[in-house]
């Protein structure tokens, strides 16, 4: 199953072609995607369960203003910025193993700083902390999981182990109804750091490293000797090399990303992330604060995050179904139009019947199609720079991230009413659907 084919089985290249051993994924190893899937559901927790501790850290005697809140949800999202730039690059430098179990280290002591924050300052810093493992993780494991999919399973096993991040967010709302009230902010933060004890060790054990990328680094015989070891279910063979050794280094991959072929695509990705990440990160951390401010009871208004984070998943898979069978692009474009219809809509202020699914239909549209268009990247990017070009989209789109928490803050500062600030958020994916108008048109399969 996994020998390299004898030079007899192939044409015997001329003097001046280069040759390359490619990678054809038979089935996607299901240890990697349940285990990539289950950090990234603790991922999801950690990033998102400031929302839920907000009306707590209000009333804990630290005199927080919503400002300084909008601040502290923001620096989670500036340490995502820079762990998706470092580790964007690094993935495609040290490895994909390397990366993945430094930044789970990372997030997890994050979270075990906020849990014994003593003043504002302190869970500042640890935010930050836990944004910056978060951020390097994101790449590295989508890059992983595409590296190690059949071309047609690459955006929905993707989005399957995304939609771990909705999970997160779900838990989170749900352990926020009960948990803090009954033991304050501290006791979800400390949730958050279970995965240092729980999956670092496995993942340290059984995670192998990406055979794409062994092999885009020249190193077969290490390549061959992980198939061996995990048993994993890929052919190599023996073809012309599409990237130069130029190409295939750090640099080189960053550089690429401008070249006259991406350079377009490079630009929209990353100004549609930005404005996808800036309606998401304001929504997760805002809609709690907001529901309350319209006469919801505190149990109702964690619901609609619950609401929020199930529409996210739904969305994500649902279009990912879809974005294997006619490309990513057009599944975006129709998520970026929902998200900003309902959002319009909940600015009428209808009756609370109709709220519920057009929070639902906000999740799907909005937060769930930042896992449509990390799919969607991954899918476009070949394998010498996917890395590369995943991490510093991320990067430049949290800059948005950063931005949607402090922009409600701001908002709901200046006495703006609930219907005010769902229109000015409303901004956020209409202007997205312009920009992915400009995006490329690729199919379900990614390139090698």
């Amino acid at each position: 199953m996994n020998a390299i084919p004898t030079p007899a089985s192939q044409p015997k290249p001329s003097a001046t072609t280069r040759t390359a051993t490619t990678v054809t994924v038979l089935r996607t190893p299901v240890a990697l995607l349940i285990l990539a899937a289950v950090t990234l559901i603790f991922e999801g927790y950690d990033i998102l369960v400031l929302g839920v501790t907000v009306p707590s850290l209000l009333k804990s005697g630290w005199s927080l203003t919503p400002e300084y809140v909008g601040l502290i949800g923001s620096a989670a999202v500036f340490g995502m910025g820079l762990g998706a730039f470092t580790a964007g690059t690094l993935t495609d430098l040290i490895g994909r193993r390397r990366m993945y179990l430094a930044t789970v280290l990372c997030f997890s002591g994050g979270m075990v700083l906020s849990a014994v924050s003593v003043n504002p300052e302190m869970l500042l810093v640890a935010r930050v902390l836990v944004g910056l493992g978060s951020g390097g993780f994101t790449p590295t494991a989508l890059s992983l999981i595409v590296e190690f999919s059949p071309l047609r399973r690459r955006n929905f096993n993707s989005s399957l182990a995304q939609v771990g991040l909705g999970i997160g967010g779900v838990i989170a709302a749900l352990l926020g109804i009960w948990l803090v009230p009954a033991y304050g902010f501290r006791a979800a933060f400390w949730v958050g750091a279970l995965p240092v004890v729980l999956l670092f060790p496995l993942a340290y054990a059984r995670l192998p490293e990406s055979i794409s990328y062994l092999l885009a680094r020249g190193r077969a015989a290490e390549a061959q000797n992980c198939i061996r070891r995990h048993r994993l279910p890929v052919l190599l063979e023996t073809g012309p090399a599409l990237t130069s050794a130029a190409d295939r280094s750090a640099t080189g991959a960053v550089r690429s990303l401008f070249s006259r072929k991406h350079v377009r695509a490079t630009i929209v990705f990353w100004l549609a992330t930005a404005l996808c990440l800036l309606m998401g990160f304001g929504a997760n951390v805002w809609l709690p604060q907001l529901m309350i401010k319209s006469g919801y009871g505190i149990t109702s208004a964690l619901i609609f995050v619950v609401i929020l984070n199930i529409g996210t998943m739904a969305g994500s898979l649902s279009g990912a179904t879809i974005a294997d069978r006619i490309g990513p692009k057009p599944v975006v474009l129709t998520s970026f139009l929902a998200a900003a219809a309902s959002l319009v809509v909940l600015a009428l202020e209808p009756p609370a019947i109709l709220v519920y699914p057009l929070v639902l239909v906000m999740g799907a549209g909005g937060v769930g199609t930042q896992s449509l268009l990390n799919s969607y990247m991954a899918v476009y990017y070949p394998t010498h720079n996917r890395g590369s070009g995943l991490g510093l989209a991320l990067t430049v789109g949290r800059l948005g991230g950063i931005a949607g928490p402090i922009y409600g803050g701001l908002l709901l500062a200046a006495g703006l009413g609930t219907p005010a600030i769902f229109l000015a958020f409303a901004l956020a994916p209409a202007l997205a659907l312009v920009v992915i108008a400009f995006g490329p048109r690729v199919t379900g399969r990614a390139g090698v």
